[in-house]
């Protein structure tokens, strides 16, 4: 827990304004610390786990570790003769309605074209380590974790505007679990250069990820911190430095390719401003953003993206890969 303790308690000393966590993920990252502390991360994937509620593919299944102290005060209340019999049958119902959709989307992905157009496109190797319940077995009998090809959906949409194969440096902020960066080394070796920036938890979380499937390749906050800049070896093999946000201005990089999904929009108009300061200072050559094509009172218009980038983003809108959602994904590049 050394890396996750120093994390949290170096958060407290940043600049708070820019590199914090904003209104819609300061209340969940607390829980998050409080999971990870007493769960550990070997099952985070699963649904009895709410760690990476919002930022991984878990599935929740007690609303009770959502809510952080509230939680803990409805467990005592619900651990009360007769009212702990009530909510246990409540959650194994829950739960069966879960095991249900799991099953359903399974389904649903196993025998879906676009989706087997992409099974036989990419790879996808090791996808559902650390508990994944949400996933389906290709007809080759490979266990395929669901978001992976969600993402490799996103990639193939990207690739009509990027080449990946030419890529070399990339940088990513707010990169869920590691699962983007997993996928895109995986598929193209030549992309060896990585920076995955991340808040403080979540950051942690990715770190570990990432170390589990590339091992020394990885180097934590740990090490970079003891650093007074952060740059790439002249060696022609992967390093994926996992930082969190404060570290971004020890960075003396040049970046092929910056990419976002969905995170910028949950973020302050400051803070994104001041990540936007940063990528045109790495002269950044491609830009690629992702969003929902939704907004709320926590969350900006993701197209009002385009103001921060000079107004100089192509926006276009795509189905999600099974089309039958009737949902749209917002792509913002350059």
């Amino acid at each position: 827990m050394n890396l996750l303790d120093t994390l949290i308690s170096d958060e407290k000393k940043c600049d708070r304004k820019f590199y914090s966590a904003g209104p819609y993920w300061k209340h969940k990252n607390l829980k998050t610390i409080v999971e990870i502390k007493k769960n550990g991360i070997q099952n985070f994937r699963g649904t009895n786990n709410s760690i990476g509620t919002s930022f991984t593919d878990n599935l929740v299944c007690d609303i009770r570790k959502e809510l952080n102290w509230k939680g803990r005060f409805l467990s005592k209340i619900f651990s009360l003769p007769l009212i702990n019999k009530i909510f246990d049958l409540q959650l194994k119902q829950t739960k069966n309605y879960l095991q249900e959709y799991l099953k359903a989307i399974s389904i649903i992905y196993r025998s879906n074209e676009n989706v087997q157009k992409l099974v036989r496109k990419y790879k996808f190797e090791n996808t559902v380590n650390f508990g994944c319940e949400k996933k389906f077995n290709s007809k080759d009998n490979q266990e395929t974790s669901i978001v992976y090809v969600d993402m490799a959906h996103r990639i193939d949409v990207l690739s009509s505007q990027f080449d990946f194969t030419k890529i070399k440096s990339f940088f990513e902020i707010g990169g869920g679990f590691g699962a983007n960066v997993h996928f895109l080394v995986t598929n193209f070796p030549n992309i060896n250069k990585i920076i995955y920036l991340d808040i403080a938890p979540n950051i942690y979380l990715g770190t570990e990820y990432l170390r589990y499937h590339y091992k020394d390749a990885v180097k934590d906050y740990l090490t970079t911190k003891k650093l007074d800049k952060i740059s790439f070896s002249g060696k022609d093999e992967l390093e994926i430095f996992c930082i969190p946000p404060w570290e971004i201005e020890k960075l003396e990089i040049e970046v092929d390719h910056f990419h976002n999904a969905a995170s910028f929009v949950e973020m302050t108009n400051e803070t994104i401003e001041n990540y936007v300061k940063f990528i045109k200072k790495f002269k950044t050559k491609g830009i690629s953003l992702i969003s929902y094509d939704r907004f709320s009172n926590k969350t900006i218009n993701p197209e009002n993206l385009n103001s921060f980038f000079d107004n100089k983003l192509n926006i276009q809108r795509h189905s999600q890969i099974i089309d039958d959602y009737n949902q749209k994904l917002i792509y913002l590049y350059k």
